[in-house]
């Protein structure tokens, strides 16, 4: 077999540095296999071929000019938020370490949507610095019951109170987080080491199914801080969405994505009923500020299984 030798030209910087790799096409070439280039060291090339006009490319070098083509693009391209989606491996208080990001494996959830006077809801988020994500009138409030039975933290339930919001100079808006009771006291430690999510240990008890539900929310005294309860109509299918949060952690505004891998089943959530009990807790005070108690939700989403990764969040 005749082997002939591989064409290439120099790579320039170009909006698009896989628009390269596309254009490329495989010559027939010897297979002995090029030297592994080293760290800080430039990946080799194939001498061109001046008989030849087509751009060639010799396969065993693929690897190593793709990697230098990505180099060169992430090098010529500003870091914003949306690809900073790295793998993470924090250092927790005490020594302890945690790989970001968190798996969900197997969970089952409901969201449930709320409406409320957009004047309730700026009290709650002006003293943050943020302002409601929508227009009017009405603003939506979330409740949301999770139940993770598998995951990288292990097993937890969790509730949260959160509104669509919007900071200054993000285009993009996030469920701000008001309150994030979880039941371990590991997962409040490491919600509030990495992201400040405004946890507290509480308990909690979840069950249901996509007919009914129930959460009920206790503080540790055992008073009842809210419980969710009631049946809601069939649900139709809907695509997995992202769950984008504002934070607070050291005195910086966070945005952390929550990346949903599985459907959602969403309807209407007449059924439901939102009761807010008498404990004096943070959170019972925000329920009953954003006159929640007695509410039937416009909305809710189930899902079960629910799949979902947590990723480090980055300043806004």
């Amino acid at each position: 077999m005749r082997k002939h030798a591989a064409r290439v030209e120099k790579v320039t910087p170009m909006n698009d540095p896989l628009q390269y790799l596309r254009d490329l096409q495989v010559a027939q070439v010897s297979h002995a296999a090029p030297p592994i280039p080293r760290r800080g060291m430039p990946a080799p090339v194939a001498r061109a071929n001046p008989q030849q006009s087509s751009r060639f490319l010799d396969p065993h070098e693929l690897p190593a000019l793709a990697m230098s083509i990505l180099a060169e693009g992430r090098a010529s391209t500003p870091p914003g938020r949306s690809d900073c989606l790295y793998l993470q491996r924090c250092a927790l208080p005490g020594g302890a370490h945690c790989s970001l990001p968190i798996r969900y494996f197997d969970a089952r959830c409901l969201i449930a949507a709320f409406s409320t006077e957009r004047s309730r809801a700026c009290d709650l988020l002006n003293a943050v610095g943020l302002s409601p994500a929508e227009n009017g009138e009405a603003v939506t409030v979330e409740f949301g019951c999770f139940e993770y039975r598998d995951t990288d933290l292990g097993p937890y339930n969790e509730v949260g109170l959160c509104i669509p919001a919007l900071a200054p100079g993000d285009s993009e808006p996030a469920l701000y987080v008001a309150h994030l009771p979880v039941n371990t006291a590991e997962t409040d430690r490491i919600g509030r080491a990495l992201w400040g999510y405004p946890k507290f240990v509480a308990d909690i008890d979840i069950r249901g199914d996509p007919r009914a539900f129930s959460t009920t929310l206790r503080d540790l005294a055992g008073s009842l801080i809210a419980s969710l309860e009631g049946g809601f109509a069939p649900l139709r299918s809907s695509p997995p969405a992202n769950m984008p949060t504002y934070t607070h952690l050291n005195g910086q505004l966070v945005r952390t994505r929550i990346e949903a891998l599985t459907p959602f089943q969403e309807g209407y959530g007449a059924g439901l009923w939102l009761k807010v009990g008498r404990s004096e807790h943070p959170m019972a005070k925000a329920l009953r500020a954003l006159g929640l108690d007695g509410a039937q939700p416009q909305s809710v989403r189930y899902a079960e299984p629910f799949q979902a990764m947590l990723f480090p969040g980055f300043p806004v």
